[in-house]
Formats: structure tokens, C-alpha cells, sequence
């Protein structure tokens, strides 16, 4: 391999180009925008039933459009408040998404469900109070102060609502998740149900909003009242079957949330959570629990304090944490090897000071290669250089070590602890929490009680799917191809990154003479053609790699995934569990690192029942998804200016790192973020 001179151009490939895996799109133009005409006609109807309603109930239903009068008027207002709350329930049901998905043209009825349905519901308020004949007859109507604390009521009342609408999840309340998703040709996706914000005071927020406003209205009418008396009763009693179908849908997890928050009037405290189940006999003992398996000849690994699932970095390094503890732990993974491949690669300076708490940051520096400077390229030439050199404290390098070295060597270290046990081979199948202070885990051929049980299991997470977590996901619109390279290219221990008008292509350094090579793709892959990555480094880096020294190619399009709550009573989500990021930057597995530090430092106080594990576990979600935010925006950030395409894009790139991010006093800084210096590791748990 050499590296072209300076100035010359790369001579051109002769290989054929990889061809962009285009799918077929999901829906044709005419659907989409027969999709935006139903979103407009929504949310117009949407917007008016607010305003007719705010004002309506504000003056006391004392105008309408119909003057009836009396046995008519009553039998026409009643209609109109019975339409609503039955129409509302039935569409709701099985029978009424049946009757929804018939309401569209060209097939969209299904995915338009959610437009549909806010949509009638909207017609359904509106026509109520524009259609109105009122009695004529004020009971009272408030003036001065009085006025203003109702209308100050009144106004909370509403924004109560709207924040429990959010909580809820907007796009499905105001119906734009069927619209919006066909526009941008995607399948509706429904979250499961809501457990924060609002929702973790009361399960039906909404309703005891919607009520509240009914309450709140200042001027009071035979109207007002009768609207306000059968609407609450509705209120009050519509939810049960709601409820009904979410027992359904989402079994044990919704009827634990039953158990934890009120049905209606909200409970400011959270309920404490019982105390773990007494530990299990130690092996040896009278009475102790036969093997995880009868083909695993290691004694009490039926009960333990703490099951990890996932032998990941993650999972393996939180095990090591908990490893001087003494507290039994289990470590249960799926694949029966370690994998093969490099993948996660980058140790940042916090993450080495968590391992040395293990004892095991020297050996990883043994194994590892110091990264100090990382030199950025830009359309013309050199750049800038971020460093590490002047970091503070014993480790002002990023460490670069393949993910099967750090696996080795976690797995190698956690056989000093005989209370710790890593079963392979194990794909856990079932959980259930219904017994107290127990969670029970099972698996084709085993059975597992534990405390506690910790998430390691990536960001497919089976268990967090069994929990029916609600997640926020993201597509960034980026794609990369990467693979590992014998390396010649004279580079040495340094990163490169280049960053041209075709796309970045990124160069990190591996120990046993190994480069890795990630190049940016206009779209996702069909086929990797063989020599693929040699091909674009040499067209954009000026680079030749030999195509017989790559050693492996895989491709990927970053993505991110937030968890809405990191915790279901007694099940901890931890690493890509609980938060999955970019991994250009190498941001997710350190934040995973710091994840298990904290939980390492927890666990022990849960268990030992000296503080409410609940307020712990609290503790534990606030920093680390307050740490999973920030890791990820950064490593979105760079990601976006990375990748800009386009001559003007690139040159404007080039003025923004050469004359600002790595010049002058900002250099420093974006050596600290880089390396993570600065993102909260949870420590104060300690």
C-alpha cells in the first residue's frame, strides 16, 4: 500500500461501482397525497374544535347556532352529548378500527387510522358546541377576582391537557402519525403505552384533564351543568375498557403499571417498592437450588442477587464491577461464542478509569493502541489536528482495542469471582415480575430468580421489548461501509479523517498492525462488490490499499434510540438497552461503560434494603439518560458536518474546523468532548 503524492489525483478505479439498495416505496404519490389531504382536513377540524370548545364552555354554553326550544332543544342536546361519548368508545374498539379502515380510499384506511379517528373526533366536539340550543338561563357569572382565579384555573386546565396529550403521544392524539408516515412512505408505528410525564401520577391524565376543564369553566348555566355532569360520569367510566384492551395488548408490564399508579385521581409520590425477596441459599447450603441446567455442573445458579442479561462489554464489565461485592450474579447470553469481528473499538480516558476500578486498565493498554492525535483532512489538505496529549489525568489517549480484546479480557477476569457465573448459550425467552421481590426469568432450559435483573442485551433488546418500553427512534439518512485492513499505508498510530466533496472516509488505527477504513455511502448497500472500500479510499483520500489485505466489510446506517424510562420495577436497561447512538465518534459503548459504574454502585444499596430501590433507580435514569442525550447530540453533530456532500458544503466545512473548531482555544475543547471528558459518568451514586 502507498499513499499518492501530495497534489497528484487518484488514479481513476476500474471496479464497478456498488449499486444503492433503493426499496420499492411502500406507497404511490396519489396515496400520499390523498394521506396529506385527510392530514389537512384533521387537523383544520382539530384546530376549530379547540377554539369552538375553549370559548363555549368559557361563556357557558350560552350561544349556539340552533335556537330550539324546549322538549326539542333537551332531546337535541342530549343527542349531541351522547353522539360524542358513544361514537368515541365504539371507534376505540376492534369493531371500530374495522369501520375506520373502511373510511379511506386506495387502502389507507388502516394506516390512516389515527388521522381518521381525530379527525370524526374533532367533527364529533364541534358539532356539539356549534349546534348548541341553550336554555338561556345563567346561574352565575363571576366578575372581578373570582373571574380571574377561575380563568387562571380554567387556562392550567388546558395545559394540563395538552401536556397529557403530549406525554401520551401527540402524533397519535392530534392524528398525524397516519398522514405523516405515508408522506414519508414509512408503516405507522405505535408505541406501547405511556408511563411518564403525567402518566406517572395517574394511568388517564387525559380524562381527569379533559374533566378538570369541564369543572373550571367560570360561568355556570343548566347547560354547563348537564354537559359537565355526563361527560365526567363518561370520563370516569370509558377508561375501564381501555384499560381492558391495554391488559390485552401488553399483559403483565400494563397490569404492573396498574398496580404502581392510581386509576384516576393522581398520586404525587410514587409507591415505594417492596423489598427484594431474602437471598437464596449460597451452594453448599441445605436446601441449595439445582443448576441453571442439569448440563451446567455449576451449583446455585437456579436463584441469584442479580441476573445480567447480555455478555456483551457492558454486560461483562458491570458483572466485574459487581464481582467483589459477593453478591451472586448471573450472567446469561444467547450466542454461544464471543464474536469475531472488531465492531466497538474506542476506549475513551473515563471509560479507562472505570476500568482500573476492575483493575484491568493495564492490561487493556498492554493490548490496546494510543490514539493522541486525530488529524483532519478537508478539501484542501490538512485541516486541523484534534489531540488528546493534553487531557488531564493518566490517560490522555483514546485507546483503541478491537470489542473481541475487551471481551476476552473482561470474560478472562471475572473467574477470579466464584459468586460470578456466565452461561453461553442461554437466550432468555420469558420474564415475569409477579411475584414479590422477584423477577423470574426462563429460557428453553432453564429457570432463573434473581433481585434484580439488568438489560445488557443490545439495542434489539428482547427484554426491553417484554417490558413494552416506549422508545424514540431516529434515522439519521447516513450510510458507511467499513472493514479492517493489514496495514501499509505509513500512517502510524494516528487517526485520519478525511472529509471531501464525495463523501468522509474515516481511519483509525488497530493493534497487531491493523487499520480500520469506514467510508461514507450515498445509500444503503445491495452487495459490497470486492474491493469496495479500497476503491473510495483511493478516489477520496489519495490512498491505495491492496484489496488482498482487508480481513472483513460490513455496513451500517446509524440510527438512535432513546428509551422513555430505563427501568420496569425490578429490570434495569443498561448500554444499548437503554440508549443506542451513532457509533461514529465510538460514543455508545463508553456511555454503556458508565451506565454499569453506576449500576455497579446501586445494586449493592438496593439490595441491602437500606434506601428505597425506587428513588435508586430514579436516581440512575435521571443522570444516565441525561448523559445518553448529550453523547448522542454530540455524536450527531459531527456526524451531520461530517458528512455534508457538495464542493460549496465541504469548503464551508473546511472554514468551520480549520479556522474555529480546531484552531486557537476551541482546539482544546474539541479534544475533552471528543474523548467524553465531560459527559456526566453518575459517580456521585458512590
Amino acid at each position: 500500500m502507498s499513499r499518492q503524492p501530495a497534489g497528484r489525483k487518484a488514479r481513476p478505479c476500474l471496479l464497478s461501482p456498488a449499486v444503492p439498495a433503493v426499496p420499492p416505496p411502500l406507497y404511490s404519490r396519489t396515496q400520499q397525497w390523498v394521506a396529506l389531504a385527510y392530514g389537512i382536513a384533521c387537523h383544520s377540524l382539530f384546530a376549530a374544535s379547540v377554539v369552538v370548545m375553549f370559548v363555549s364552555l368559557y361563556t357557558g354554553l350560552t350561544s349556539g347556532l340552533l335556537q330550539l326550544h324546549g322538549w326539542k332543544a333537551v332531546l337535541m342536546d342530549g343527542v349531541l352529548l351522547l353522539q360524542f361519548a358513544a361514537a368515541h368508545s365504539l371507534l376505540l374498539g376492534g369493531r371500530g378500527r374495522k369501520i375506520l379502515s373502511t373510511l379511506a380510499p386506495l387502502g389507507l384506511g388502516r394506516d390512516l387510522a389515527t388521522t381518521i379517528f381525530a379527525g370524526i373526533a374533532s367533527l364529533q366536539l364541534l358539532l356539539t358546541f356549534l349546534l348548541w340550543s341553550p336554555t338561556g338561563v345563567v346561574w352565575a357569572a363571576p366578575h372581578g377576582m373570582l373571574k380571574s382565579l377561575l380563568t387562571v384555573a380554567y387556562v392550567i386546565s388546558w395545559i394540563l391537557l395538552a401536556r397529557s396529550m403530549h406525554d401520551a403521544g401527540l402524533d397519535v392524539q392530534i392524528g398525524s402519525l397516519g398522514w405523516r408516515s405515508i408522506w414519508r412512505n414509512q408503516r405507522p408505528i405505535y408505541q406501547p403505552f405511556a408511563r411518564t410525564g403525567m402518566f406517572r401520577y395517574s394511568r388517564q391524565p387525559i380524562y381527569s384533564s379533559f374533566t378538570l376543564i369541564l369543572w373550571t369553566a367560570p360561568v355556570w348555566t343548566p347547560d354547563h351543568a348537564g354537559l359537565a355532569l355526563l361527560w365526567t360520569l363518561y370520563c370516569v367510566a370509558a377508561p375501564v375498557m381501555k384499560e381492558r384492551r391495554y391488559r390485552r395488548y401488553y399483559g403483565e408490564a400494563f397490569a404492573r403499571y396498574q398496580q404502581n399508579v392510581p386509576y384516576w385521581f393522581p398520586r404525587i409520590l410514587p409507591a415505594p417498592m417492596c423489598p427484594p425477596s431474602p437471598h437464596p441459599p449460597s451452594a453448599g447450603d441445605a436446601g441449595t437450588p439445582a443448576p441453571l441446567t442439569a448440563s451446567v455442573s455449576v451449583a446455585g445458579t437456579r436463584a441469584c442477587d442479580i441476573a445480567i442479561v447480555g455478555a456483551g462489554p457492558v454486560g461483562l464489565l458491570l458483572a466485574n464491577l459487581l464481582g467483589p461485592t459477593g453478591l451472586r450474579v448471573v450472567v446469561l447470553e444467547k450466542s454461544p461464542a464471543p464474536p469475531s469481528h472488531s465492531r466497538a473499538i474506542g476506549i475513551t480516558p473515563p471509560s479507562l478509569e472505570i476500568l482500573s476500578q476492575a483493575g484491568l486498565a493495564d492490561a487493556f493498554v498492554v493490548r490496546g493502541v494510543k490514539i493522541q492525535d486525530v488529524q483532519v483532512h478537508g478539501v484542501n489538505g490538512l485541516a486541523g489536528i484534534c489531540s488528546f496529549r493534553e487531557l488531564p489525568g493518566r490517560h490522555p489517549y483514546i485507546l483503541s482495542v478491537p470489542q473481541q480484546v475487551t471481551m476476552a479480557l473482561l470474560e478472562q477476569n471475572l473467574r477470579q469471582f466464584s459468586n460470578v457465573t456466565l452461561h453461553r448459550n442461554r437466550e432468555v425467552t420469558g420474564l415475569s415480575q409477579s411475584e414479590p421481590g422477584v423477577v423470574a426469568l426462563q429460557g428453553g432450559d432453564f429457570q432463573l430468580r434473581a433481585a434484580f435483573t439488568v438489560a445488557c442485551d443490545g439495542w434489539r433488546s428482547s427484554i426491553r421489548q417484554h417490558l413494552k418500553i416506549r422508545t424514540r427512534e431516529k434515522q439519521y439518512g447516513c450510510h458507511f461501509v467499513m472493514g479492517d485492513f493489514a496495514d501499509r499505508s505509513g500512517l502510524g498510530e494516528g487517526a485520519h479523517l478525511f472529509f471531501t466533496p464525495e463523501g468522509a472516509v474515516e481511519s483509525f488505527p488497530l493493534p497487531s498492525g491493523i487499520r480500520r477504513w469506514i467510508v461514507q455511502t450515498p445509500g444503503p448497500l445491495l452487495v459490497i462488490p470486492r474491493g469496495f472500500i479500497s476503491q473510495i479510499v483511493q478516489q477520496r483520500a489519495g490512498i491505495v490499499l491492496d484489496r488482498t489485505d482487508q480481513l472483513n466489510q460490513s455496513a451500517f446506517t446509524p440510527h438512535r434510540k432513546d428509551c422513555e424510562v430505563l427501568y420496569d420495577h425490578r429490570v434495569i436497561l443498561c448500554g444499548d438497552a437503554a440508549h443506542a447512538m451513532s457509533p461514529i465518534g465510538g460514543q455508545g459503548m463508553n456511555v454503556g461503560f458508565a451506565d454499569a459504574e453506576m449500576l455497579s454502585a446501586l445494586l449493592p444499596q438496593m439490595l441491602s434494603g437500606g434506601q428505597d430501590a425506587r428513588s435508586l433507580l430514579e436516581a440512575y435514569q435521571r443522570h444516565r439518560q441525561r448523559a445518553a442525550r448529550l453523547a448522542a447530540d454530540r455524536a450527531a453533530q459531527g456526524m451531520w458536518l461530517g458528512t455534508w456532500t457538495g464542493l460549496p458544503a465541504s469548503w464551508l466545512r473546511d472554514a468551520i474546523l480549520g479556522g474555529v473548531l480546531l484552531r486557537g482555544p476551541f482546539a482544546r475543547l474539541m479534544g475533552s468532548r471528543f474523548a467524553m471528558m465531560d459527559v456526566p459518568r453518575g459517580i456521585m451514586a458512590k
